[in-house]
């Protein structure tokens, strides 16, 4: 019923405002890929049918050879306004296209977006037809090359209408829907701790009218019950053909704080433009009012507690989707790693779609947010001008959301050569104090003592000791010396990880060739219980997250036995394999009582000794192996391993029984023992 009640609570919310209408447009559209002019638009041959969101790498782009198309894809699409909208201010806005779009209506090109991943709106108005079709047109390219982030990176560069489009119509005095995607209200925290509250509320109101016009602007908080907490309201006089900020400011007494996954307490915020008597237009959010501090030797601090962020890394992405992604598939992925216990995603490499962060809210888990600056550079103004507005429109539309707690400018910017990346960063992490002062900047970086690094208010590091250099057991040594070295500086890990394919295994821990197609499922689970062990000892990181929550497309990639496939991730691809090493971040992070065999995929056994790996955070637990009951050492982390055992030839039970109270739960597997006798 929780569930229910939230996400019911959530399709309000996305609603938005009730006095402007919101049509979907995803149905109905043709696609066609490569150049075509507009001779061609009239035949039919040429176009497909498809619904959105869409994108034209879904299966090119996983299957190997870094060879999936980079050009041009069409959308055209048939629009219909009615006497009813004539004197409405008609938007047309996008979830996200990648890479550089340009949209025409009847043949007139009405404007173009650079940049992926993020929102962006058009004012349609003067180029519609009223009571006739209207031709849309969209011309999307994810051509290699473009001086748009990515320029480079470890994933696929799906080309597309990777999410929804939508009609949004208005009064002709409303909230704007044109600052950089975003909804046009912004409440700041300028000051909070358990006595008070001092927030900020901003409102855009756009005024289309060749008239001033006189609105009252009104801002309200109101509990989770529907009551009014606080309340004010602006009279002004909107210059005719203007947008002007509105804003007014609040102090709550003893807030009701949004705590993280233990109480992610929510209030409703609204805004109100009314023109007379009549509500011209308005917008309703969540608020989550909360405090926190990032410290180089405490690490994460909510509101006023030690809460370590302990997670992993995200990419909105599916097989034979690419980004193309649904709400439901996005909640899909998310309710996973909550049902492994995380309170934390690093929302990997981009802006993911609106729902995620909404759910995230409602959820209490933290994330960081980033921009794809990624790998390398261009050393040009277009360039860095395409970063900042990928970076503004990241903040303006995410602003209010208390998931998110800091701000990410880029990652692995060292890792290619070429231009220098220092001004660069400079130039964002200035705009990000701009834009928002409330969130601290940071950036992944794979080069540890990189000047990059010192820029940003805080940084985490891409660690791979023992998969791509050094050894598991080095990883806390690694962290040790930074910290030493750089005792005022606050540092995480952003990204560790390392490839396993569910179907491959081999006794013992010998590291496998990282290029080649051998990554066995039992060494992933060996480096991800080293690296927790590390972490657990290591207070002052104040974010890790692994890498990854789930295998993804990255078509350059040949290793693994998965052609096109970074198989880093704790989950398969196609989401039907939960592998090893979830289940050991499961056992120590979610506290429902669990029990689990490692390795129970390796069925075909060629060595008649071999040992019994399980996981359990039980009172106690009895391992048995063909009904014989083996003895147990339990270890730190909740492993448990049984002493050397002997399979007899053919079929061999392995069962776990783990007990909690009066709870008994248990865990069976069949090994075969292929005896060469």
């Amino acid at each position: 019923m929780k569930l229910i009640y939230t996400f019911l609570i959530l399709c309000c919310w996305l609603s938005g405002s009730v006095h402007a209408q919101r049509l979907s447009i995803n149905d109905c559209w043709k696609f066609a890929k490569g150049n075509i002019d507009m001779s061609m638009l009239s035949q039919q041959a040429v176009w497909t049918n498809i619904t959105l969101p869409h994108t034209w790498n879904g299966y090119d782009g996983q299957n190997g050879g870094d060879d999936y198309y980079r050009g041009t894809g069409w959308y055209m699409r048939a629009l219909s306004f009615d006497k009813n909208d004539r004197g409405k201010c008609i938007y047309l806005r996008f979830g996200a296209a990648n890479y550089l779009t340009e949209v025409y209506l009847n043949g007139v090109s009405i404007g173009t977006h650079s940049g992926g991943y993020t929102s962006f709106a058009f004012d349609i108005t003067p180029f519609v037809r009223y009571d006739m079709s209207n031709q849309l047109l969209v011309k999307v390219s994810n051509v290699d090359g473009l001086p748009i982030p990515p320029l480079s990176a470890d994933f696929t560069f799906f080309g597309g209408l990777i999410r929804g489009v939508e009609l949004i119509k208005k009064n002709k005095l409303h909230i704007t829907a044109e600052d950089y995607g975003s909804n046009g209200v912004y409440v700041r925290q300028d000051k909070v701790s358990d006595k008070e509250a001092m927030l900020s509320f901003t409102a855009k109101v756009r005024n289309t009218e060749k008239k001033a016009q006189k609105a009252v602007i009104s801002f309200l908080i109101k509990e989770r019950d529907g009551k009014v907490l606080k309340e004010t309201k602006e009279e002004k006089m909107i210059l005719p053909e203007t947008t002007m900020p509105i804003t007014s400011t609040f102090r709550i007494d003893n807030p009701h704080l949004w705590n993280g996954k233990k109480d992610p307490y929510l209030y409703t915020a609204e805004v109100k433009v009314k023109v007379g008597s009549e509500i011209a237009d308005s917008y309703t959010f969540p608020l989550g009012i909360r405090y926190y501090s990032i410290d180089p030797d405490r690490g994460f601090i909510l509101n006023g507690h030690s809460y370590p962020l302990r997670g992993v890394s995200l990419h909105e992405e599916r097989k034979n989707k690419g980004n193309a992604v649904s709400d439901t598939e996005r909640k899909e992925d998310i309710d996973r790693i909550i049902a492994m216990g995380s309170n934390y995603i690093r929302l990997s490499h981009y802006q993911h779609g609106d729902f995620t962060y909404r759910y995230l809210d409602s959820l209490g888990i933290i994330c960081w947010t980033e921009t794809p600056v990624i790998n390398k550079i261009k050393d040009t103004e277009e360039f860095a001008v395409n970063c900042e507005n990928g970076l503004r429109s990241l903040i303006r539309q995410l602003y209010n959301h208390p998931s998110i707690v800091v701000w990410g400018v880029s990652n692995e910017i060292n890792y290619r050569k070429g231009p220098n990346p220092v001004p660069l960063i400079e130039r964002l992490n200035k705009l990000v104090h701009q834009e928002d002062p409330t969130r601290p900047s940071t950036l992944a970086a794979m080069f540890s003592e990189r000047p990059t690094n010192l820029i940003t208010d805080v940084y985490s590091n891409n660690r791979y000791d023992g998969w791509y250099y050094n050894t598991v057991e080095e990883i806390g040594t690694f962290a040790d010396k930074l910290h030493q070295k750089y005792p005022q500086r606050c540092i995480g890990f952003s990204e560790y990880g390392a490839g396993a394919h569910p179907y491959q295994h081999q006794e013992g821990n010998g590291k496998p060739d990282i290029d080649g197609h051998w990554h066995p499922e039992g060494y992933q689970t060996y480096f991800h219980e080293g690296y927790l062990k590390a972490i657990q000892q290591r207070p002052y990181l104040w974010s890790t997250s692994v890498w990854a929550a789930y295998d993804f497309a990255s078509d350059s990639r040949n290793e693994g036995n998965q052609p096109g496939i970074n198989d880093k991730g704790l989950i398969t691809h196609d989401r039907q394999i939960k592998k090893d090493a979830y289940y050991f971040y499961k056992v120590n992070w979610n506290p429902e009582p669990m029990v689990y065999i490692c390795e129970r995929r390796f069925t075909g056994r060629t060595q008649p000794e071999t040992s019994v790996r399980l996981y359990s955070n039980c009172e106690r637990v009895i391992l048995k192996l063909n009904g014989e009951e083996i003895p147990l050492e339990k270890r730190e982390n909740h492993i448990f391993v049984s002493r050397t055992i002997a399979l007899k030839a053919g079929v061999n039970h392995v069962e776990a029984l783990a007990y909690q109270g009066d709870k008994q739960l248990e865990d069976k597997v069949v090994w075969y023992y292929l005896s060469e006798n």
